[in-house]
């Protein structure tokens, strides 16, 4: 039989990776466009900052118009440009006035984890 510091000790070893591997989560941080935000100008790229680094291959972004087309161009998803693979991003076909809906998936690179959601910008483009 173990004695009791040995099992308390073994209980605290499991308790700090289990505890570890939890916040080891991605989540989103922050979006630019933000989400609910009002554009006078349309954006030529999505951008999505994420709380831990990103699975390269699972995670992916793309953006849709009202009447559900994909204005993005179909390669949105983990920024290789950031050395952390902590950021998404996408670029974007020219943009019209109106509303357009983000949508995400983040696949943490450590545990796997999976994430996602989506978010509304609108346009609302001034005439030259």
């Amino acid at each position: 039989m173990r004695s009791r510091p040995t099992v308390v000790a073994t209980a605290l070893v499991v308790l700090t990776f289990t505890a570890s591997a939890a916040w080891a989560h991605a989540k989103l941080l922050r979006a630019a466009p933000a989400a609910g935000s009002v554009l006078i100008h349309p954006p030529a790229v999505v951008r999505l900052w994420f709380s831990d680094e990103l699975d390269v291959r699972r995670s992916a972004l793309s953006v849709w118009n009202a009447r559900g087309q994909r204005i993005d161009n179909g390669r949105g998803g983990v920024d290789l440009a950031d050395l952390d693979r902590k950021t998404m991003k996408a670029a974007l076909k020219p943009m019209t006035s109106g509303r357009y809906r983000v949508r995400w998936r983040a696949v943490s690179a450590d545990d796997l984890f999976v994430s996602s959601g989506s978010f509304a910008f609108v346009v609302r483009a001034t005439p030259k």
